[in-house]
Formats: C-alpha cells, sequence, structure tokens
C-alpha cells in the first residue's frame, strides 16, 4: 500500500472556529496524533463542508460569526448524522455544557484547549464514529434480510430495530449527560451548593466543601442552617441573580467572606424544587484589597507629612540656634538655664521626628548591592554591645552556616536591624535573652524566589493582643516618648527589598519580629558560622 493510500485511509477531522490560532493549534495536534484536519471559518462553510463528504469528527466552536455552533447542531444532525460534533468554547459553563449535550452534541471541552485531552476526545469521537457507521450497516443489512420476510414480520423487526436504537442512544446520551455534568460540577473552581425545597443539601462540589471548611459527607442530607446559623441568607433567591456578598459563621466559630450567586432549581414544568448556590471564599482577595487601601492611604500620608516636616524644619533650625545662643553667651539664672536645656533637649528630639518624617515620606531609592546579613548584623550588635553588657542580657546568634549573600541596601537594612534590636533590647528585662536567627527558604513553586529569613526575639513582656493588629501603623506607639514611625519605616523598608515583616508576640513570653527577604543572584559564597 502507498503513501497516497496510507493518507486516504486517516479519518477526517473539521475543525470549526473563527480564529485562526486555534485552527492551526488543532490542525497540528490532531495532525500529530494520526488524523487528517479540515477547517471552515464558519457554520455554513462547514455544512457544505460536511455534505460534500462527511467527516469522522466535527470540533465545534459555540460562538461563531452567522450562525452559532449550537444552532448549527441540528443542522449537522441531518447532513452528517453520523458525524460526532465535540463543542468548544471559552465560555465553559454547566448551563452551556448541559445545553449544548441536549442539541446532539457527542462531547464538550472548554478554552484553552490541553493537546492531550484533545487528542484523547477526538479519538474517543472517532472510535464512537466508527461504531455507529458500522451500526448504520449492520442495520441496513438487517432491514434488507427483513425485507424478504413477509409485510407483518418487516413492520415488527422494523418496529423493533427503531426501538433499540432509540433506547440505546437515549440510553447513551444519559450517561454522557451525567458524566459530562459530574465532571463539570467536580472541576468548577467555585464552590456549588443545590437544596431542597425545606434547605436541606443535596448536592456540594469538592471545591464547595473546602471554602466552607468541610467534608462534603458531613453536608449532605443536613439543613443548611443547622451547620451555619447566618446561611439563610444563601437560599434567598431576590429576583434576577445577581453578585452579593456574606460573611458566614463557620462551625469553629470563624468567619469567611464569600462572595454568591443563587437561583430556583426547577423541575420541567417550571415547579421550584429547592435552590442552586455558586459561591467562592473572598478571603484572600479582601487582604489584597485591604493590603492595597493600606500602601495608597500610607502613600498619601507620605507626601502630606514630608511637606511639613519641611515647613517645621527651618524654623526649627531657627529656635534650636537661638536656644544655644543663650545658653553659650547670655548669663542666666539656674531656674532660667534649665528652661533653655529643656528648649535645647525637646528641640533635638523634635528634629529626630522631623528627620524620620522626611524619611518616611520621601521617595525610597534602594541602592542595592551584595551584602552579607550576618556581618551586618555583628555590626548592630556591636553598637549596642555597651547596654547588653550593663543589663547582663544574653544575646544568642543562631545563624545558618550556608546562609548566601543577598542584593539588598545595606545602609536600610541596618536601620531595619538597628530599630527591632532596639526594642527587643527595651523590651527584655536584665538577664533576660535577646535572639537573631537567620534560615535560608527554597521556592515551592515554580515563579517565586528564594527567600532569607531573619528574626530577632526576646524574652520581655510581649505585646497586648489588642495592639499586635496596629503596631505597624502610623504613629501607633505605647513608648512614653515614642515617635509610632520606627516600624512603619521598617515595613517601608523591607517592602521596597520586595519582602515583608511580620510578628509574633504572647504577653509575659516575649516578641519575635521576622523579616522575609527575597535573595537575589550576588555572591553564593556560604557565610561560615559565627558563635557568640
Amino acid at each position: 500500500m502507498g503513501p497516497a493510500s496510507l493518507e486516504i485511509a486517516k479519518p477526517t477531522v473539521l475543525v470549526v472556529d473563527d480564529e485562526r490560532v486555534i485552527r492551526e493549534f488543532c490542525a497540528d495536534i490532531l495532525g500529530q496524533a494520526g488524523f487528517q484536519v479540515r477547517t471552515a471559518t464558519d457554520a455554513h462553510e462547514a455544512l457544505g463542508a460536511a455534505q460534500a463528504d462527511p467527516p469522522a469528527v466535527i470540533l465545534l466552536d459555540v460562538m461563531l460569526p452567522g450562525m452559532g455552533g449550537v444552532e448549527a447542531l441540528t443542522h449537522f444532525a441531518r447532513v452528517a448524522p453520523l458525524t460526532p460534533v465535540i463543542m468548544i468554547t471559552a465560555y465553559a459553563s454547566l448551563q452551556s455544557a448541559i445545553g449544548s449535550v441536549k442539541h446532539g452534541a457527542y462531547d464538550y471541552m472548554p478554552k484553552p484547549l490541553e493537546p492531550e485531552a484533545l487528542a484523547a476526545a477526538v479519538r474517543r469521537a472517532e472510535a464512537h464514529h466508527r461504531v455507529l457507521v458500522q451500526n448504520d450497516r449492520l442495520v441496513h443489512a438487517l432491514h434488507e434480510k427483513v425485507a424478504e420476510l413477509s409485510r407483518l414480520h418487516q413492520l415488527t423487526h422494523e418496529l423493533a430495530a427503531d426501538l433499540r436504537e432509540r433506547i440505546e442512544a437515549r440510553t447513551a446520551e444519559l450517561h454522557r449527560s451525567e458524566h459530562l455534568t459530574e465532571s463539570i460540577i467536580s472541576h468548577l473552581a467555585s464552590g456549588l451548593m443545590v437544596t431542597d425545597s425545606g434547605g436541606v443539601m443535596t448536592l456540594i462540589n469538592p471545591q464547595g466543601a473546602l471554602a466552607l471548611r468541610c467534608d462534603a459527607a458531613d453536608l449532605i442530607d443536613r439543613k443548611l442552617t443547622d451547620l451555619f446559623p447566618n446561611g439563610g441568607e444563601l437560599l434567598e433567591v431576590r429576583g434576577e441573580s445577581s453578585h452579593r456578598e456574606l460573611e458566614l459563621a463557620l462551625r469553629d466559630g470563624t468567619t469567611i467572606p464569600l462572595g454568591f450567586t443563587n437561583s430556583y432549581l426547577t423541575d420541567v414544568r417550571g415547579n421550584r424544587e429547592g435552590v442552586i448556590v455558586i459561591f467562592r471564599d473572598l478571603s484572600e482577595i479582601k487582604q489584597l484589597q485591604a493590603e492595597l487601601r493600606r500602601k495608597d492611604r500610607l502613600a498619601a500620608i507620605g507626601q502630606v507629612v514630608a511637606g511639613v516636616a519641611h515647613e517645621i524644619r527651618n524654623p526649627l533650625f531657627g529656635i534650636t540656634s537661638v536656644a544655644q545662643i543663650l545658653k553659650r553667651e547670655v548669663a542666666l539664672p539656674s531656674a532660667h538655664q534649665e528652661l533653655v536645656d529643656a528648649m535645647l533637649f525637646e528641640t533635638q528630639r523634635l528634629n529626630v521626628l522631623v528627620s524620620d518624617l522626611l524619611l518616611f515620606g520621601r521617595e525610597s531609592r534602594l541602592e542595592l548591592r551584595p551584602t552579607d546579613l550576618h556581618q551586618l548584623l555583628d555590626a548592630c550588635c556591636h553598637l549596642y554591645a555597651g547596654e547588653i553588657r550593663e543589663r547582663s542580657i544574653l544575646l544568642h546568634r543562631a545563624y545558618d552556616p550556608h546562609l548566601p549573600w543577598l542584593l539588598a541596601d545595606p545602609d536600610k537594612l541596618k536601620q531595619v536591624v538597628l530599630n527591632l534590636l532596639k526594642n527587643a533590647l527595651e523590651a527584655t528585662p536584665p538577664e533576660g535573652t535577646v535572639t537573631m536567627r537567620t534560615e535560608g527558604h527554597l521556592a515551592e513553586r515554580q515563579g517565586e524566589a528564594d527567600q532569607v529569613k531573619l528574626t530577632i526575639s526576646d524574652t520581655g513582656c510581649g505585646i497586648p493582643p489588642g495592639h499586635q493588629d496596629r503596631i505597624f501603623d502610623l504613629f501607633f506607639t505605647t513608648k512614653p516618648r515614642g515617635t509610632g514611625l520606627g516600624l512603619p519605616i521598617c515595613r517601608r523598608i523591607v517592602e521596597d527589598h520586595g519582602g515583608r515583616i511580620s510578628v509574633e508576640s504572647r504577653p509575659g513570653e516575649g516578641t519575635a519580629f521576622t523579616v522575609e527577604l527575597p535573595l537575589h543572584p550576588g555572591d553564593r559564597s556560604p557565610i561560615t558560622e559565627r558563635t557568640s
């Protein structure tokens, strides 16, 4: 058998899609899978091609110019009744899938198409086509045999054959529809719940059970409001389906924000049998929105405080200069001299505050260079060595001996460490312990960066639970003479490096601040272990 006859023997697939990229993609994948591929850009062109030379399988896009894919199904059933049709679309939904199957589609595939799944689906459809063709031939032969019998036998056999074909087709259609429905429900990215008219859950998909923090088996045949007291709103259908939100109270006492839409479940006559709810956990989205609002608010505040600080600095310099002249050149009584000293002390403190405000409000520009984090930590510890000795504080350094260098702005990073170390020392009682720990973490997923983690912890009094969510807020402080700028500046510097800073604290046990920074390419030489 020559190459020409081998080419003719290949089963033919007709790809109908108005997007050239999809047609070429399907032709390439199916050509490699051993099929001969013909293409059409719309339903009219495809109907003509199918009528002239019926293919083994038709791949039909739902959204086509002119005649849509669902409408074209009935025409394909007329011109190529033995050709199974696989619907493809970018708008996958349970309703559109069921609608396509009801109109005669053999299978249904959502875009983007996966090469292996596409080839497998076409192979199944082509095998089904062969069965249909063979069945057609067998039925035709049977009819010819029956025609030789008497008219009564002929009518009996024809009725039996017709009835059998209808039953088989209907059974196969029901099986395909059931399998397709179960597959779509189980793979939905959102939660899907169905209840009866009494609010008892009759179906919930895996994603829905995960969002509700329950096992699916614990939810089926249970009344929704018995498990979630404020969940009744999920079953309140308000006219046309629209997106709504609910803070759902879970069984463990916590709440989650749910976004949901719902509609009535009806029978073929339109009678209400229950409610269908599609929902999603919005916790991550809400966190991202809150973080975005926080950054926008801080950016606006930063611009204002920088302007105010700049206007304060000039008169502050004048006040400081006058106070210094009075102290140095004017003989004042001791009481007045104490007032001048107090003025100088307060103007110096105010100048530090103005400097911090300018630092917070100024646009951050990092000067990145390879940085030995352990060397930077040791330098910061050296600055507080006197206080550490005087108060008999134990400084424990638990360094990762294989931690590589990271690409960072060492001056700004040093400012973060000094602030965190100062806070730890101030919170630690005499003979207490301050620990600095470093760790390297490899990325768990592709696209993520390797991380360097620095933790500075103390054995002090801890932070009250009511303050832990506010310590990074601008101007929030519990210190009598604090400015409330140290930790916000630390957070900004860390975030400018692409990292994050967090806190864990237990009152009476101590506090731990953790800084996580991405590890950029730098000097990968291992850092030798250091001991205190």
